[in-house]
């Protein structure tokens, strides 16, 4: 028995019914307290509309309004005495009083106290009562809910009842004695089953074990598992139908009863009489109709307008089912199959039909019940002489691993049938010159999939008199019983259109036919068609060789150019999309070579490698100021207007009037395209037409910092920086042009460089020594790579050192930096202070003073540190350049030192000194430390 899947959440009795059912039931009436989540929103009722009957008692909230000679709107609560007590009123006895009669109370006390006042009461609040709610529940224990709350108000406060729970004996116990709940007489019958009964303060709700069950499956409304009422004795098989809601289906049915023997077995038993009472508990009632066939029924399928079943009654007959009107168009006429069932076996099986002479009444066999009638269209019949049949024809006996069924019942007949009309018939030998489409399966073939062999089997070859050559089946007859065994190939005359055309295909070849004629005058070809090459392949019968002529079609559609067709031409006409994916500029092929390699064009797949051999050949060179430039292949001599033309023409900053033309021959002649347009280019030369001169750059530069207006400017080229200052309004009063910073992306790069280059040469370096055998520490070893690393991930600056002062630059002109696009120029404040950083105990920035030494920044600094290098130490000056500093007792000189500057201790390179990179390791820190000076300086 199948295992039914059955949700996470089920209870014991719910597994073990669902297995014995083999589908999933659930117990009924348990979906009443599902939405039970908030034990809050379960007990709390608003308290509505009020009859003037409800009884008050402790608890309640009555809402006082007066107007009047005095006004006042407040909530008074029924204190324990049974009193309601108002503001400078007596107490009012309300515990017992019905609300209208409390109201006559108010309102005759308010007018003895303060006449002229109107008084009005309202049930603000009911009172809350505690229900002791145990047994089989969620949350058993003591509900705080409403005066006004149900039996079934206090279930769902307690979280519901459990599975595991009764629904059908629940019992109320009060003082007065106790009272049965039946909670399915409320889901089942709309009956309230003493659910709505109202609660008092104190009263008892118990909630006993599940009774005695038993279970309803198969086609009923409500399938299920259901609680027998306790004490009622057996149930009839009616009894339980009713129950689950009644069938689905009228008619008659088959009744059978599973139950539990004494020693638990299950025993099967075939009710005949429905009204017997044989169910007990553990009882499984499964209901199946006596049939669920369909009767008197055929039905049409495939390409037609409303496929479906028709009534056998008005259908006897293939004429009486189908008509013109059903068809959809394109349809396929002379080929259709009828599926069919064997009497005797019951098996289905599959004959060609005529649809054509169905259509003209030729065929009027009589219909069976159960039959239908597969009409195919024209791409079905195209998808016959797809890659993917041709390939399994060929011999590939293994279809693509999503390949649709019926190339799978192909493959199948192909691999069991080996020696079979269509592994060896003529469909397998004409799949072998034939090229196939790459159309998906049609969605016939995936639901009748032995329809795709069947097609195969009675189709012929026809590649003439068809839109495209290819397999066609046709319904065998007594006039094409030999049919299937030929290829049908005209004698006469023939030529072929072939790729980016309206309408591909092989025609006849009327006498004196010319290309022009066979291409419409250009009606013939597609918006995309490229327009300067088209080939005609001509098949020399003397010579048995076949000749590849080019010509333009362009020339051609405009009546310039023109060509006789033999016998057997093939005229190809290409996509534009297809030319230029094929022809890649010659600057971009030793880029691409890897990618060429791996993945050709689509357009180079499908071709004739003689034919892309023809277009590369053909191909003229265009560069410079066009939308597309690029190779572009072309017949013969071709206007170069017609050239720029199909590379999208000319762009923006182009000047027709300066360029050049490049002969195959190496000759080269600058020519003027507003006069020279007509003038012709031919195969392997290459045309250049330059841009006009920009006077702007072609991205801004940037200013910052102490100048009247920052901002991004647009340069022109020979821009200086002297001029970009100017521009930005000069410099403002604290301006310090001894520090400015220019950033440059060139520089930048170059110093990215730098750094890799260094880390591999300190890697190389420690490589070769560790090669010599020569001893190296291993601290030194780890030292050396954790500098390259960071040498690898340093990002430099690309600061220039320039000169930014304006009196300076007038001055000395050959000072005056030219700008770059995307510079970056940052002008600062006069800085106060004087940095001191690398190896001292407290890096740190001291105030300038004027006339201090090196000596006195580096002592405020705390002074170097055990590592530190002091002979070697260099001071960065606020423009960027770099000095060294004389900090020793026998060369110490004095140093002046601006305010912005840096001061920079290096560490002693002695840990390398067993590595012959002591020198590359010096460099290494240095432009470390001065690439860290740099940003110290430009984010001051």
């Amino acid at each position: 028995m199948p295992q039914p899947q059955l949700a996470s959440t089920v209870s014991p009795l719910e597994a073990a019914f669902s297995t014995r059912a083999g589908e999933p039931l659930r117990q009924f009436g348990y979906d009443l307290f599902a939405s039970t989540t908030d034990p809050a929103s379960a007990t709390e009722a608003a308290p509505g509309a009020i009859q003037g009957d409800y009884v008050l008692n402790t608890g309640d909230t009555v809402l006082v309004t007066l107007r009047g000679q005095k006004s006042f709107s407040k909530r008074f609560t029924v204190d324990r005495n049974g009193q309601l007590v108002v503001d400078d009123l007596r107490p009012l006895t309300a515990a017992g009083l019905t609300l209208d009669a409390l109201r006559r109370d108010l309102t005759a006390t308010v007018a003895a106290t303060w006449p002229s006042t109107d008084a009005f009461a309202s049930l603000a609040e009911v009172r809350r009562i505690g229900v002791l709610v145990t047994g089989a529940v969620h949350r058993p224990g003591r509900q705080e809910i409403s005066a006004f709350a149900t039996a079934l108000d206090a279930l769902l406060a307690a979280g519901g009842v459990d599975r595991g729970g009764s629904l059908r004996a629940v019992r109320l116990m009060r003082s007065g004695g106790a009272v049965m709940v039946d909670l399915y007489a409320l889901q089942i019958a709309g009956a309230t089953g003493n659910a709505d009964m109202p609660l008092r303060d104190g009263d008892r709700l118990f909630v006993p074990p599940l009774g005695a069950t038993v279970a309803v499956a198969g086609p009923v409304k409500r399938p299920g598992i259901y609680e027998l009422p306790p004490d009622g004795g057996p149930l009839s098989a009616s009894q339980m139908r009713d129950l689950a809601g009644g069938a689905l289906r009228p008619g008659r049915g088959r009744l059978v009863r599973f139950g539990i023997g004494p020693s638990g077995e299950e025993t099967t038993e075939e009710i005949a009489d429905p009204d017997a009472k044989r169910f007990g508990d553990g009882d499984l009632l499964l209901i199946a109709p006596e049939r669920e066939d369909r009767r008197g029924e055929v039905r049409l399928d495939g390409h037609v307008l409303r496929p479906g079943p028709r009534a056998l009654t008005r259908a006897k007959s293939l004429s009486g089912l189908l008509s013109r009107a059903d068809l959809r168009p394109s349809a396929y006429f002379p080929f259709a199959a009828l599926e069919s069932t064997a009497p005797a076996t019951a098996a289905r099986s599959l004959r060609p039909v005529n649809l054509s002479a169905v259509l003209s009444g030729r065929d009027r066999r009589q219909l069976s019940e159960g039959d239908t009638l597969y009409v195919l269209g024209t791409a079905d019949v195209d998808f016959l002489t797809s890659e993917a049949v041709l390939a399994l024809l060929r011999g590939e006996r293994q279809p693509p691993q999503d390949a649709c069924p019926g190339l799978v019942a192909l493959a199948r007949i192909l691999a069991a049938e080996p020696a079979g009309s269509l592994a060896t018939g003529p469909q397998a030998r004409a799949a072998a010159t034939l090229t196939g489409s790459r159309t998906p399966c049609p969605p016939l073939f995936a639901t009748v999939p032995d329809l795709l062999p069947l097609a195969l089997r009675h189709s012929v070859l026809r590649l003439t008199g068809a839109p495209r050559p290819g397999f066609y089946p046709v319904a065998d007859g007594p006039e094409s019983a030999g049919a299937r065994e030929t290829i049908v190939e005209s004698e006469a005359p023939q030529y072929e259109l072939i790729g980016h055309v309206r309408r591909p295909g092989t025609r006849r070849l009327p006498a004196g036919a010319t290309l022009r004629q066979a291409l419409a005058e250009g009606k013939a070809l597609k918006r995309d068609v490229y327009p300067l090459l088209g080939i005609v392949e001509r098949y020399d019968r003397r010579t048995l060789t076949r000749a590849y002529l080019p010509f333009s079609p362009q020339e051609v559609a405009a009546g310039r150019a023109d060509r006789a067709l033999s016998d057997g031409d093939r005229i190809h006409l290409f996509a534009a999309d297809d030319i230029r994916g094929l022809v890649k500029p010659a600057e971009s092929k030793t880029d691409s070579k890897a990618d060429d390699e791996s993945e050709p064009p689509m357009l180079a797949a499908v071709l004739d490698p003689a034919i892309v051999a023809v277009i590369g050949e053909r191909t003229v060179q265009l560069r410079g100021a066009v939308r597309d430039p690029g190779g572009y292949p072309v017949a013969d001599l071709t206007p170069l207007a017609a050239l720029v033309a199909a590379a999208g023409g000319l762009s923006t900053d182009a000047d027709p009037t300066v360029a050049e033309l490049t002969a195959a021959n190496g000759t080269r002649n600058a020519i003027d395209l507003t006069h020279d347009g007509t003038r012709r280019i031919g195969p392997g030369d290459a045309l250049r037409i330059n841009p006009l001169p920009q006077a702007l750059e072609a991205r801004a530069v940037a200013i910052e910092g102490a100048v009247r207006r920052p901002g991004r400017y647009d340069i022109g080229r020979g821009e200086t920086l002297s001029s970009l200052i100017a521009r930005a309004g000069g410099l403002i009063d604290d301006a310090y042009p001894a520090g400015a910073v220019l950033t440059r992306e060139s520089e930048r790069r170059r110093e990215k460089e730098q750094f890799q280059l260094q880390a591999r040469e300190l890697e190389r370096t420690l490589a070769l020594e560790v090669e010599k055998g020569e001893p190296v520490k291993a601290e030194n070893v780890a030292l050396a790579r954790q500098l390259a690393a960071q040498l690898r991930a340093a990002e430099p600056l690309g600061r220039v050192v320039v000169e930014a002062d304006p009196a300076i630059l007038r001055s000395r002109p050959a000072l005056d930096p030219l700008l770059e696009p995307d510079d970056r120029i940052v002008i600062p404040k006069r800085p106060l202070t004087v940095a001191v950083s690398g190896e001292v105990l407290h890096p740190t920035a001291a105030q300038f003073v004027s006339g201090k030494g090196a000596e006195d920044y580096l002592n405020e600094a705390g002074g170097p540190t055990r590592d530190a290098d002091t002979g070697r130490s260099f001071l960065v000056l606020p423009d960027g350049r770099a000095r060294p500093l004389a900090l020793s007792s026998w060369n110490h000189r004095v140093e002046i030192i601006p305010p912005g500057s840096i001061l920079v201790v290096p560490r002693d390179p002695r840990p390398f000194d067993g590595l012959d990179a002591t020198k590359a390791v010096g460099n290494i820190l240095s432009q470390l430390a001065i690439t860290a000076a740099s940003i110290s300086v430009i984010t001051r």
